[in-house]
């Protein structure tokens, strides 16, 4: 069986008919799904680390990781290698083998718990069919957390949660596109981080005009208030319980 595909919209037609390109259904399930949106303020705030403590969290939770493709000079500054072997206009990818490749982010997904795990890397010209068909991989009525600023920019969520941390002072252009989006922020706590960088980084929200409930969280704490604060307020949405504290 195949379990990776490539989206080329000129053969469509042609990759249909070889079931390797989805038939449509994909808005269907689309709209049956609870979408958490999980985005950040830069590379390196702690998207992965809020998407692992949710997932560990809560159960029967799945997760779709977006890479889009940077034209020009990459700002990631990381061992993504996707620009460089990017030949689709988008590849989705379901392997267990890929999916669970040591030190990627897909496998750090699953070992926290993920009921099932996609992986789209797409040209930015194609995100919207690339997304769509992503999500046809999962059952109607899944519960399904997206990492990657670029979802918002073609679809809404149910929850969408912007996580930034007093470390990285930087603002992305693609987060201040996405600010009217946003329902919740988190600041991604460090045990040396002073209650001035924590305002700041406050502050630092409040100016790109992020005006939503924002919750300072420390997921690699046991028994830490403001994480079972930040759980239960997610319960709420999403309504789910909560596995554990």
């Amino acid at each position: 069986m195949q379990y990776s595909w490539t989206g080329i919209s000129s053969i469509n037609k042609e990759k249909k008919a070889k079931g390797v390109v989805g038939t449509g259904r994909s808005i269907v399930y689309l709209y049956n799904m609870k979408i958490i949106s999980i985005t950040g303020t830069a590379s390196g705030v702690g998207k992965t680390t809020i998407a692992q403590f949710l997932l560990r969290h809560f159960f029967d939770l799945s997760a779709l990781k977006i890479t889009t493709k940077h034209e020009g000079n990459c700002t990631r500054q990381s061992d993504c290698d996707v620009c460089d072997t990017m030949a689709y206009p988008y590849k989705i990818t379901v392997d267990p083998l890929q999916i669970n490749q040591p030190g990627k982010d897909t496998a750090l997904f699953k070992s926290a718990g993920a009921r099932k795990v996609v992986w789209l890397q797409t040209h930015s010209e194609c995100l919207r069919m690339g997304i769509e068909e992503a999500l046809s991989y999962f059952d109607k009525g899944n519960l399904v957390l997206v990492e990657g600023n670029s979802f918002l920019h073609t679809h809404n969520a149910s929850l969408s949660i912007l996580v930034t941390t007093a470390r990285e002072p930087k603002i992305k252009r693609s987060t201040k596109q996405i600010i009217s989006k946003i329902d919740l922020a988190v600041i991604n706590k460090y045990k040396d981080d002073t209650s001035i960088d924590i305002m700041k980084t406050q502050e630092r929200l409040y100016r790109i005009g992020c005006h939503v409930p924002v919750f300072i969280i420390n997921p690699f704490l046991e028994n830490y208030t403001p994480n079972e604060v930040f759980l239960n307020h997610i319960r709420e949405i999403v309504g789910q319980p909560i596995q554990s504290l």
